[in-house]
This record gives C-alpha cells, sequence and structure tokens, in this order.
C-alpha cells in the first residue's frame, strides 16, 4: 500500500515507480536492482536522477557467543536538492517498513543459530534484517 502511495505522489516528479523499476530486468529482488552479493552479503540499490542509494543486507556470523545477526545498512547519495526532500518525507516511513521487515524475519526464525536460515524472509526489499541502521 505504502508502494501505491509513493508511486502516485512521485509521478509528477518523473520519479521511477515500482512497475517501473520492477520491469526494468537484471538480477533484481522485487523492485531492487542487485549490485553484488556473496556467501554473507547482498548488495541492493537503484540510481534515480535525485538520488542513488545502496542498501547492503550483512549476516554477521556468530563469534565470541554471540548469535548470528542480521544487519542492513542504508546509503543515500543525493543527486539533486529534490533527493534531499525525498528523503525528508519517507525516512519515517522507512523506519517503519525496515523494523516491520526484521520483525517478520525473525518470526520466521531467521537467521537461525544453526548455521544456515530456517526460512528465507520474503523478498520484500531489502529491509530483511534484524538490526538496522538508517
Amino acid at each position: 500500500m505504502l508502494m501505491s502511495i509513493r508511486d502516485i505522489l512521485v509521478r509528477p516528479f518523473g520519479l521511477k515507480r515500482a512497475a517501473d523499476l520492477q520491469s526494468s530486468g537484471g538480477d533484481r529482488i522485487s523492485i531492487f536492482r542487485v549490485f553484488d552479493r556473496d556467501q554473507d552479503e547482498i548488495i541492493l540499490g537503484e540510481d534515480d536522477w535525485h538520488l542513488d542509494f545502496r542498501v547492503s543486507v550483512l549476516l554477521q556470523p556468530t563469534s565470541e557467543g554471540r548469535p548470528r545477526r542480521l544487519i542492513v545498512t542504508t546509503l543515500v547519495f543525493y543527486n539533486r536538492l529534490l533527493g534531499r526532500a525525498y528523503i525528508a518525507l519517507i525516512a519515517p516511513f522507512h523506519r517503519l517498513v525496515v523494523r516491520s521487515s526484521l520483525d517478520q524475519a525473525q518470526k520466521r526464525g531467521w537467521p537461525s543459530d544453526s548455521g544456515r536460515a530456517a526460512q528465507p524472509p520474503p523478498a520484500t526489499g531489502p529491509a530483511n534484517a534484524s538490526n538496522a541502521s538508517d
């Protein structure tokens, strides 16, 4: 629902809509382009004329008695003043979506401490983690 509202609001500004992103092709998870992936981390993001962003979803292994953790980091590079205004408007929603996705992932038992994830979290974007940095 939030993406539908976002799409309506950004249309007059010429920003990419969810449908535009999903149809862009290439290696994608939902609307997000995959820039890099390895065993413990995936880098997602998008480039648009107002801003570029990257999201790292990192699986931190157990160490010194600490459990595995999923860490999400979001980086935003502003290309124009509109990018700053856009982030100022969506930041509260972004935090809610990230936290909600982290809660869902944890409820599904992901990541498990047994060495492999119990069930992968749903592909709802970069917000699948147990620790978030904004």
